[in-house]
C-alpha cells in the first residue's frame, strides 16, 4: 500500500510563484508513484483555489486535480482574503484546521511548503 501524503501550503503565488510551482511539481511526483495526496491550501495560498485562470497560470492545479488530487482550503484564510465559495474553484473544498489534522492523523507523511 501506498504512503498517504498530506501537504500543506501557504506561499502565496503572487509573491513566491516559484516556491508554489515547486510544491505543485512535488505533489505531481508523488501522484505519479501512486501516492494518495491531500493539498491544503492555508495563508495567502488559498489564492490558488479561486476559479479565475489567472490564479493558476501554469495550469498545473488544473491538470493534477483532475487526476486525481484532492484540494481543500482553510475557511478561515479563504474569509481572510475575502474568497467566497462562489469564487473558488468547484474541487475546492472548504475545510477546517479541525479537518487538517484529520487528514494528517490519517497521513504517512505530511509537508509544508
Amino acid at each position: 500500500m501506498s504512503k498517504r501524503l498530506t501537504l500543506i501550503l501557504q506561499e502565496d503565488p503572487s509573491a513566491n510563484p516559484r516556491r508554489v510551482n515547486d510544491a505543485l511539481r512535488y505533489v505531481g511526483a508523488a501522484l505519479t508513484q501512486e501516492m494518495p495526496v491531500r493539498l491544503h491550501l492555508l495563508g495567502p495560498a488559498v489564492r490558488l483555489a479561486r476559479r479565475d485562470p489567472d490564479a493558476d497560470p501554469s495550469g498545473l492545479l488544473a491538470e493534477l486535480i483532475e487526476v486525481g488530487l484532492s484540494v481543500s482550503a482553510c475557511g478561515k484564510s479563504l474569509d481572510d482574503h475575502a474568497l467566497a465559495d462562489e469564487h473558488l474553484r468547484p474541487e475546492v473544498e472548504r475545510a477546517s484546521m479541525k479537518a487538517l489534522a484529520q487528514w494528517s492523523a490519517e497521513s504517512d507523511l505530511v509537508l509544508s511548503f
